[in-house]
This record gives structure tokens, sequence and C-alpha cells, in this order.
């Protein structure tokens, strides 16, 4: 099941901001406060370095991490020094080796959503920006055959260009739900649904209310429920969302929730269902604070947020990614504050 990933968006001071700028480390005044302490018993976890042969992708923020078959993961884009790239690069969990892949494929960018469609075992990649655009093109990798596709080029109807998007896959459906996101002309508040069977994005209606227009954002796609679930991120003069929101695509209604334990308010954090499909993890991110190293686990069965206690956290940091896979969270790159970073770090799950 793959992560999504997601970037930072443009200024707060009203006007529209063509390239992507580092989030905020200072809250905006009226920003949500942190979330409560948790009161239930969390897991119990540990983080390591994870020691990898050979060449490594270096470091980078706001690539997509997504894991796939045969315990590989798959790391795409990201930008080192403010400028984007286009680089494929498979990590093997088993021989904690990379492998760069080389294969034409879309448009370096960052800020794109990711996820491993496991019925035709490709990654996904759609929208994004670049150095000097945005995207709202949907492109498909094989691992078999080591190339990409285009998906989306015969779709009449297409969101507008964005970037920091929350992305949600929809394996029963075989469907990408994209909701809200930014570009050169403000942000959005608007849900899509890409249908892979039809090639053919669609927009979904909704009535009454709606999460505030914002990018940074995490979405999750709940298996049996027919729901996603949205949370965090940014919006104009507030850069730290702390909300909680489930919509049902079907009904076209939002529906904000207000569990007694959140996350507090952060944007530009990585994020994974486990293997199970039981438990959404989200990790490290930007908060009022600046970056953290705070690991969070909402448990689909219970409705209930907790705080991991995990021992080795990572150095604090944000635009990074997280895959889950063999019961490893894994988190690759970012930012810490002042430098991107390049290590990949290993959760291991005590669940």
């Amino acid at each position: 099941m793959g992560a999504v990933a997601l970037v930072g968006c443009g200024s707060d001071d009203g006007e529209p901001a063509p390239t992507a700028t580092s989030p905020a480390v200072e809250p905006t005044a009226g920003a949500p406060t942190a979330g409560a302490t948790p009161t239930i018993a969390a897991p119990v976890a540990r983080w390591s370095p994870v020691a990898a042969q050979g060449v490594t992708p270096g470091a980078r923020r706001d690539p997509s991490l997504t894991a796939g078959a045969g315990g590989k993961l798959y790391l795409f884009g990201g930008r080192t020094a403010g400028v984007s790239n286009a680089e494929l690069w498979e990590f093997d969990t088993s021989g904690s080796a990379w492998r760069r892949i080389e294969a034409d494929g879309p448009t370096a960018r960052f800020g794109h959503v990711a996820f491993w469609d496991g019925g035709r075992n490709r990654l996904v990649i759609a929208t994004g920006q670049g150095d000097s655009a945005f995207f709202d093109d949907v492109w498909a990798f094989d691992p078999a055959s080591s190339a990409w596709s285009r998906l989306d080029a015969g779709s009449a109807e297409h969101p507008e260009i964005r970037y920091g998007s929350g992305g949600a896959w929809d394996a029963a459906g075989d469907r990408l739900l994209l909701s809200h996101g930014f570009t050169d002309v403000g942000r959005f508040d608007d849900t899509w649904s890409f249908d892979f069977g039809k090639s053919q994005w669609a927009k979904i209606a909704t009535t009454g209310a709606t999460p505030i227009k914002r990018c940074l954002l995490r979405t999750l796609w709940v298996p049996g429920r027919g729901e996603m679930l949205l949370f965090g991120g940014q919006t104009d003069g507030t850069p730290f969302l702390g909300d909680f929101w489930s919509l049902d695509p079907a009904g076209g209604a939002w529906a904000e929730q207000k569990p007694p334990v959140v996350p507090g308010p952060r944007n530009l954090a990585g994020a994974s269902l486990d293997d199970g499909g039981e438990r959404w993890y989200l990790t490290g991110g930007n908060t009022p604070d600046g970056p953290t190293s705070e690991t969070w686990v909402f448990d689909l069965g219970a409705d209930a947020w907790s705080q991991v206690v995990a021992e080795g956290a990572p150095p604090a940091r944000y635009s990074l990614d997280a895959a889950i896979s063999g019961g490893v969270l894994y988190a690759f790159g970012g930012n810490d504050g002042g430098d991107d970073v390049g290590e990949l770090w290993g959760l291991t799950l005590g669940l």
C-alpha cells in the first residue's frame, strides 16, 4: 500500500506564488493549538537508521516513497537545493540496497501523489510541480517492463494543475481520489476521482460543509467503509492545520471528525497505511514549534488516534515521505529546518 507525497505551498499573504516556498515555522495568530496528549496506552516501537549498500539517492525533500511488491520501495522525484528531479530509485528491503532505474517518463517534479496499484503491480504518480510548471497528469511505472506510461491523455475533464494535494487509492473502486492542493492561482477545496478502467477524471460533487482550502494535507481511503479521511495541512494565513475530516463520495458529504485525541496541527508529514490495512501512520512534519519527529497512528477499527512510543527517533524533519513494508515503517528524506537530508530510517512496529 503506497504512501502519498505532498509538499509546501506558497505564500500566506494573499498573493499567488508561482513556485513553492518553505513552510513557516512560526504559528500564525489564531492558528490551532496542539492536540491533546494521548490518554490511552500507545504501542512501543524502535527507530533505527537503515544501512544501505552501494550508491544511494542522496539528500532531497518532497519526494514520494511507495511500498511495492516483493519487499521493494520506490522513491520518485523530489528536489535538492531547490531543483526538482525525475529520478526513480528502487530499494530492496531484504538486501538493503538502492538501485537507480533509468526510464523515460514523467517530467521532473515534487509534491505529487503516489501509490502502489497492487492489482496491476505498478507504481502510479499524479499531479505535482516542476521548476517552472504544475501538472495534472497521471503516470504508471511497470517494474516488469521497466517502462512508464501516461494514463490520463484521453480524459476530457481534468482537475486544475496542482501540487501538495491529498491522494487516496480506492483499490476496490479502481480509482484515485485527489483532494485539495495548491497552484499559482491559489489553494483548492475540490475533490476529483480518476477511474483507471476508463482512464477518465471526474469531479466529485459535494454539498454542505467542506474542509477549508489547503495543501500539504494527508488523505487515506478506508477499505470497507467507502470513505476518505483527511488530516492537517496549511491554508491562507494559517500554516498549520489540525482538523480531521471524512468524505463519503457516494453521498457527496464531508463530516468533521472530533475524536478526544488527535495529533497537533502540522503539515508536510509522511504517512502510510500498514500492511493489514488496519492502522494509518503519520510521522514527522512541520508544526508551530518547528520540525517534529513524532509518529502517530490512527486505528481504523477503534476510530482512535494515539502517539507511538518509539525509541531512537530520527532527527525532526518535514517534507519527508513514508511507506510500510514487512511490518516496518520506512521514512526517507526531508528537511530538518535548515538542510535537506537523505537518510532512510525504519520503525519496527511493535503491534
